[in-house]
């Protein structure tokens, strides 16, 4: 697609996002619990159906991850299943968007040992995974007094990347735009402030990534967290939010990572690859499975490892396979 092309697609559909935004800010928010449960189940309902190509993506991600023990009934319930978890992630960015503290206390509570890890371990570089809901676990720690900065990615246009970040920012989560975070996240830590990452999505190696195992087969991986945390000389504290089926969350421990001078910045990747395998390999509709996780062959495999939509990345011709 042109440039001249990618622009005139923006300008088309930006109106067509605000008013989505609008639609979403003015229906959601006064919904009852049951009736939000009830609006995310239908809007994953009419995604499974009409989302063919993500549904297709899924089930080749399963396949990687469970192999020949995946039946076509059980292809399908977890890719369902996975659909109305990342819609109900989406309806709370909005519901979450009225009297945000009352409703995080009320609706969000945290296994006490995890809590008690954050507290003791400030600040921290904390990471998870799209699982479960990943949206929550920043604002839940910040609801419960832990500074936490974490990292704004863009969503469309940039009006509305900064409009759905004041949303996620209401109650004092402080947010840095995903370009030049560097600096912002390494400030936050020496000043006393734990910072949020998200890392089970693909990084080139040329920025900053590294190549992991995970479920058996080569994926490219952030090492950010790693350097950040060898450098402020701080923990790493995986956690994530695991939805409850009354429409509550609850933060659960995945792993403390605590400072180790002999840990290179790529072992400790491949330990914090590791440890969400060990939490999707239990719970997999919990994960965004519609993403194409393993979408870049590492140079020098063989092809047919991989799923259907993997493609071959010049970006990453520097990198060495993972021990």
């Amino acid at each position: 697609m042109s440039k001249r092309v990618k622009e005139a697609y923006r300008a088309l559909r930006r109106p067509l996002e605000w008013a989505a935004v609008w639609l979403a800010l003015t229906v959601i928010p006064p919904l009852s619990l049951a009736a939000l449960l009830r609006l995310s189940r239908w809007v994953a309902d009419i995604a499974y159906a009409f989302d063919c190509q993500g549904k297709a993506i899924a089930h080749a991600n399963l396949r990687v991850m469970f192999g020949t023990r995946m039946t076509p009934a059980r292809l399908r319930a977890l890719t369902r299943g996975s659909y109305r978890n990342m819609a109900r992630v989406l309806v709370n960015v909005f519901w979450l968007a009225r009297d945000t503290r009352a409703r995080m206390a009320d609706r969000v509570s945290f296994d006490p040992q995890v809590l008690d890890t954050l507290r003791r371990n400030q600040p921290a570089v904390t990471v998870s995974a799209h699982f479960g809901n990943w949206e929550i676990l920043s604002q839940a720690c910040v609801a419960n007094g832990i500074p936490m900065l974490s990292i704004a990615k863009q969503l469309g246009s940039p009006e509305m990347t900064d409009r759905l970040s004041r949303l996620r920012s209401t109650i004092g989560q402080q947010l840095v735009p995903a370009e030049g975070a560097v600096r912002p996240l390494l400030r936050a830590l020496k000043r006393g402030t734990s910072i949020g990452l998200l890392i089970d999505q693909h990084t080139h190696i040329a920025e900053g990534g590294t190549w992991v195992t995970l479920f058996g087969l080569p994926a490219g991986i952030s090492m950010s967290p790693a350097a950040l945390a060898r450098k402020c000389h701080v923990p790493i504290v995986f956690a994530w939010s695991r939805p409850l089926k009354n429409g509550r969350y609850r933060i659960e421990a995945g792993q403390v990572f605590l400072p180790d001078p002999h840990a290179s910045d790529a072992e400790r990747a491949q330990e914090l690859a590791s440890a969400f395998e060990r939490v999707i390999r239990r719970h997999p509709s919990l994960w965004c499975l519609n993403y194409r996780r393993w979408r870049y062959i590492r140079p020098g495999d063989d092809p047919a490892r991989y799923p259907f939509y993997a493609r071959l990345s010049k970006r990453d011709v520097q990198s060495a396979p993972a021990s």
